[in-house]
């Protein structure tokens, strides 16, 4: 490949690496057009309101992510819904439209990747066979292959392309430049808060007075904007995510989760017991899945967490003495896979889950990137620039097994029963995947399968609204309908119980008095229902 190289001229040279990996990213994602709505594309998709209609529009800036399926609270994060209106424009609910979405987004940040790469005066192949096997890792199938991951390949896509502009001498116009751009990435995820840190980050690899901090000064727009959003985020109400966990802690099977918020070194423990988890899926990526049941860590005594401790202590200890040619670009790719990964951790803010695979879709980029260019460095020493082919050769394997396995792992994601079905293989006791999963079963008629596994989410955490209102559904859609109506209304009052503001409970409720003829009840439930679409729920 490399010989083929030099026979192309000068801009062919250029092209071709984009071209490679534009091409090699929608190979191995070639076989998720068909792969149906799943998980929460209901509630950002199929029954967002707010996609119709243009005359909606204005309202998407302004509305949570939830809000179009008149459910409160949601993440602000209007840039991901506006692409999902344009899309619905365009194609409707093809869920065509809606992956190729992802597609394109994953192969700019691959692009981009390489382009980094570049800018940072890596060597060209390193750059390119890092961009090409971070494309390919099956780690990112649950960013690229589930429909309303977006928000991933978005906040990843304004940070990698802030930099790239701003490489390589960060000047004062610059850093003006890519405001809008930062803008963007905060709302299309929040996580894009530490990209004043990304920055930093690059300028302490590239420029030589990098133990000055005066080097660093004029990076403090970014500082402000980053404060001034993050102020704004913690004041303005309405964008709360999808559930207020302050309330569910308060049940009894939360109470380990609440043990985790309240108590920082828990949360340190758990931290450092993720980090040999995640390599584990790095260098081995078997058994993805979502939904992952991962141990809150009490004691810093026990094996994954020692293990983390030293996974860290190395790291720290790199950084803070590699400053070498050939250390200091792996203490960059370190620092950027700290910096990209902060939020999730849960050290400053206990996150709603312990562990997941899209959390390494920015991280891993970085650290692939200064993983590969020590590696390119030492095949440039004269005794080692003989297994330059073969390293080469083992990069594209390395690329083509994981492609494949990308391949293969986008078929759990096909459609929801073999998708549920293999998060439940891995012993995952989840109550929102068991709703899900009767969700599919209700859409395939099969009623008395999607009672059973409603009952199971209610008998796992009996705190979702959502539940007893599809499982009161369930029970009406029975060839028997007439025999559980009293049941039906029972589980609608304990949705209204959990969410007195779940309106859906009281149209369903307003129609039962309607059917055996209740009328007052039926006005007074119809009514409320009114109130709370008024209100925007």
């Amino acid at each position: 490949m490399m010989q083929l190289c030099q026979f192309l001229s000068p801009r062919w040279q250029k092209v071709i690496p984009y071209l490679l990996l534009t091409l090699a990213v929608f190979a191995a994602y070639c076989n998720v057009y068909n792969n149906e709505f799943l998980f929460d594309d209901g509630l950002l998709i199929t029954r967002n309101d707010l996609l119709h209609y243009w005359s909606n529009l204005g309202q998407l800036f302004t509305s949570s992510t939830t809000d179009g399926a008149h459910i409160a609270g949601g993440f602000a994060r209007p840039v991901q819904i506006f692409l999902y209106f344009l899309v619905y424009q365009f194609a409707g609910e093809s869920t065509v439209g809606f992956h190729l979405l992802n597609i394109v987004i994953h192969a700019a940040n691959a692009c981009l990747i390489y382009q980094l790469g570049k800018k940072l005066k890596f060597n060209l192949w390193a750059s390119f066979f890092a961009a090409l096997i971070w494309a390919m890792h099956p780690i990112h199938t649950e960013a690229v292959t589930y429909m309303s991951a977006t928000a991933d390949g978005l906040w990843a896509f304004f940070c990698l392309l802030g930099i790239v502009i701003l490489l390589p001498d960060f000047s004062w116009s610059k850093i003006f430049w890519v405001l809008p751009i930062f803008a963007l990435g905060l709302f299309s995820k929040e996580t894009t808060v530490i990209f004043p840190l990304l920055v930093v980050i690059c300028m302490y690899l590239t420029s030589d007075q990098r133990l000055n901090p005066k080097t660093y000064l004029k990076t403090w727009p970014l500082w402000v904007a980053a404060g001034a959003y993050t102020v704004w985020r913690l004041t303005t109400t309405g964008y709360d995510g999808p559930e207020t966990y302050r309330k569910m802690f308060d049940y009894p099977e939360y109470y380990s989760l609440k043990m985790y918020s309240e108590h920082f070194e828990l949360r340190f423990y758990t931290f450092l017991a993720t980090l040999p988890a995640y390599l584990q899926l790095l260098v081995w990526p078997e058994g993805l899945h979502m939904e992952r049941s991962f141990r809150i860590f009490l004691n810093f005594m026990l094996g994954p967490a020692l293990v983390g401790c030293g996974m860290l202590i190395a790291a720290v200890t790199l950084v803070i003495f590699g400053r070498g040619k050939y250390s200091l670009p792996l203490s960059w790719g370190l620092l950027w896979f700290g910096a990209a990964h902060f939020p999730d951790t849960g050290l400053l803010l206990a996150t709603n889950s312990l562990f997941l695979e899209h959390w390494m879709y920015l991280p891993t980029a970085g650290l692939f990137l200064g993983i590969a260019q020590p590696i390119s460095l030492c095949l440039e020493l004269p005794n080692l620039q003989k297994l330059k082919p073969y390293a080469a050769t083992i990069a594209v394997i390395i690329a083509a097994s994981l492609g494949t396995a990308t391949f293969i792992q986008n078929r759990v994601w096909h459609d929801p029963i073999t998708f549920y079905h293999h998060i439940f293989k891995y012993g995952v006791i989840s109550a929102r995947a068991h709703n899900n999963i009767a969700l599919a079963y209700m859409d395939r008629k099969q009623v008395p399968e999607a009672i059973e596994e409603f009952r199971q989410a209610i008998a796992i955490s009996d705190t979702y609204a959502e539940t007893h209102h599809n499982l009161a559904v369930a029970l009406l859609n029975l060839p028997d309908r007439l025999q559980h109506v009293g049941e039906a209304i029972d589980e609608l009052n304990k949705a209204l119980a959990i969410d007195p503001n779940f309106y859906r409970s009281y149209i369903v409720l307003s129609q039962i008095y309607t059917f055996i003829g209740d009328s007052d009840d039926a006005t007074l439930n119809r009514e409320k229902a009114e109130k709370f679409l008024n209100k925007g729920y």
